[in-house]
């Protein structure tokens, strides 16, 4: 399964990488949204990976515009505060919130999995 992965950090961009490459994903990496919107293979993933707060184009903003390609993948956003406004709303975009800070990578693969598990259903 192919995963965007979208981080401004490389050295996180790049452990992370190599991480989900470790599990058996295709990763295609993005230092910003506007990349990832401008390439037409990320249509192709199964999911994306990306923060809530970014600079050009915040997360969610991201995933709307994608769905709007036509993208139909599971999305995972990470945001250092889980609002309740934002809890709501992946609610009603479909996508998965995570926290960041601490989130060890045995817990995002999880995630990333059961993102896919429940989205392709």
């Amino acid at each position: 399964m192919q995963i965007a992965l979208i981080d401004g950090v490389p050295a996180v961009r790049h452990a992370r990488q190599l991480m989900l490459r470790a599990e058996g994903f295709d990763v295609r990496t993005y230092a910003s949204a506007v990349p990832l919107l401008a390439d037409p293979l990320a249509l192709a993933t199964s999911c994306m990976v990306a923060e809530v707060a970014m600079p050009e184009i915040d997360g969610v903003a991201l995933v709307q515009a994608m769905r709007g390609q036509g993208w139909q993948g599971a999305a995972i956003l990470l945001a250092g505060v889980v609002s309740s406004a934002l809890a709501a709303l992946a609610i009603e975009q479909k996508f998965t919130v995570m926290v960041p800070t601490g989130l060890a990578d045995r817990l995002l693969l999880a995630g990333i999995r059961t993102a896919i598990a429940v989205h392709s259903r």
